[in-house]
């Protein structure tokens, strides 16, 4: 919204009251009154630059509060004689950086983090954020297009950082091997070895020894989280032997 051009900025004013017992519905309207970006304007009311959606924001909420009990109205507003167009403008520039300053810091949060531990979905919560505020941020502040380098250079990070690929699995490899396990195996063991014989090797051979008393020659494996995950790891965090990836090879 480019209403710096405009030698004059009409604004709009919501005005409202909601009954005291209705504390919740009054912190629901509070809260939709910061998304919108409002400025408040004393205890008068709130005010927004005005245009036909941020009118209708106004509109939809005026409603939702006369259903809660109380009353409200919007008010199209030229001028107030006591803050000039500058000094409103410069309120909503205010409360907009306020906003930015947080989401920078946040952001240069997220990128002090190793790599390996930048969420993606953490970035994606912090792109959705800067959108919400860029689509209230009615007067351009300078700070926005430093916030979307930022955001940019997290992505550039993340795209740029790659996981070391894994060297691919040959079946061959482990053929005639003895596989070694622990005493007393349970159910996911006991499928481990079925998965084994299933994808691996199907003469393969099993032993049980305690993990200090592993062959060396011998092959040691333990079932990784729920047999589901069709995953053997060995006893000794060897790299994970995914079953799945033998199926696809053989």
């Amino acid at each position: 919204m480019d209403t710096r051009k405009r030698s004059t900025i009409a604004w709009l004013l919501l005005t409202f009251t909601l009954p005291t017992k209705r504390a919740s519905q009054r912190v629901e309207v509070w809260r939709k009154l910061q998304r919108y970006g409002t400025v408040p304007l004393g205890n008068s009311g709130y005010l927004l630059p005005s245009n036909p959606a941020n009118e209708e924001r106004f509109q939809w909420l005026a409603t939702s509060i006369r259903k809660y009990g109380g009353e409200a109205s919007i008010v199209h507003v030229r001028s107030i004689d006591n803050i000039s167009t500058p000094q409103l403008i410069g309120r909503f520039a205010e409360a907009r950086a306020r906003e930015y300053q947080e989401l920078i810091r946040e952001l240069q949060t997220f990128s002090s983090l190793p790599v390996q531990k930048r969420a993606v979905g953490r970035l994606s919560r912090l792109r959705s954020r800067f959108q919400e505020i860029v689509e209230v941020d009615f007067f351009d502040s300078p700070l926005q297009k430093r916030v979307g380098e930022l955001l940019a250079r997290a992505d550039e990070a993340r795209v740029s950082t790659r996981v070391p690929e894994t060297a691919p699995i040959k079946p061959q490899d482990y053929k005639n091997r003895v596989w070694v396990t622990r005493p007393r195996p349970g159910v996911d063991r006991s499928a481990s070895a079925w998965l084994i014989r299933r994808f691996i090797d199907p003469k393969a051979r099993f032993a049980f020894a305690p993990e200090e008393r592993v062959p060396p020659a011998a092959e040691p494996f333990t079932c990784s989280k729920a047999v589901s995950d069709t995953a053997v790891t060995t006893a000794h965090s060897r790299p994970c032997k995914r079953i799945s990836g033998f199926a696809t090879e053989k």
